[in-house]
């Protein structure tokens, strides 16, 4: 008898440290979330609040939510910049860009694992190798074909250098690599071209990391300032980035330029939420290979 209550109170004891540890790892993860949510948690916030109430807002907690929400940090963003130009000119190099990455680095990366020539192996070592090296040390080169091309100052200049990327292929590779070949083999025995068995076959079982690429060059593209800085000195050419940092010179207060941060952020932040699930399953598959 004793030995038996001693087994159930070592379980109630196990029990209890495992539930500890369950409800210890949820209150870290809770408060890392709020403290990761909490900048952007900031802005909105800052965004909607009236001027009078911008200089109490960081010195009293009670002041920190507005008590009536105010559009008129928005209106004065749409008003003193064509944002509008800026969100549509951002969105045609994101888009753009997204559809070459896609096209040229899945079929370079389906090549890589599913086609035999020689050389392949040494191809692949190639790009590992290139992943080390950074866009700011191509820089000077990628501008100089840029301009001998003639295309700054036009939206080509950058769509066109995005549109190939040692990292999409190498993960593009990683994924078919996992696609087996007795799929491949049988779509072959049918008739089916290499093309074809890529568009009808392999693609439509790769929708994890198509999305995943998807947004993760959306997002580069559509936050990136560096390059545009470089090839567009037109104004009327801006992306969302640039113009962002053109207004916060012009900004009465930093409550206009929240506004405008949220603006450029409500669109990334309302896709990942969309296409999240799939981002988790591209990134999870990355592993896979080929038995």
């Amino acid at each position: 008898m004793a030995t038996t209550e001693l087994v159930y109170a070592g379980q109630r004891g196990a029990k209890a440290r495992k539930t500890a540890a369950l409800v210890a790892q949820y209150v870290v993860n809770i408060v890392l979330g709020v403290l990761f949510i909490s900048p952007l948690l900031w802005m909105f916030v800052t965004a909607f609040n009236p001027i009078q109430a911008l200089g109490s807002q960081i010195t009293s907690i009670t002041e920190f939510l507005p008590k009536t929400l105010s559009f008129g940090n928005f209106q004065a963003v749409f008003t003193r910049i064509p944002m509008v130009r800026y969100l549509l000119n951002t969105l045609l190099y994101a888009l753009g860009t997204v559809v070459l990455v896609l096209i040229v680095n899945s079929l370079a990366g389906y090549a890589l694992a599913k086609i035999p020539f020689r050389g392949r192996n040494a191809l692949i070592m190639f790009i590992v190798i290139m992943l080390t090296i950074p866009f700011e040390g191509i820089t000077l080169s990628l501008y100089m074909v840029v301009a001998k091309l003639q295309l700054l100052n036009t939206p080509f200049a950058v769509i066109l250098p995005s549109a190939m990327s040692c990292f999409y292929i190498f993960m593009f590779r990683q994924f078919f690599t996992g696609v087996p070949n007795a799929v491949i083999e049988a779509a072959e025995i049918d008739g089916c071209k290499p093309l074809t068995v890529f568009f009808r076959i392999v693609l439509p079982m790769a929708t994890p990391v198509f999305v995943t690429v998807f947004i993760l060059e959306f997002f580069g593209k559509w936050s990136d300032y560096y390059w545009p800085m470089l090839t567009l000195t037109n104004s009327n050419l801006w992306n969302i980035q640039i113009a962002i940092a053109d207004f916060n010179s012009r900004a009465e207060h930093y409550g206009q330029f929240m506004a405008a941060l949220t603006v450029c952020t409500l669109p990334i932040v309302i896709l990942f939420l969309f296409l999240q699930k799939y981002y988790i399953q591209g990134i999870a598959t990355q592993g896979m290979k080929d038995m």
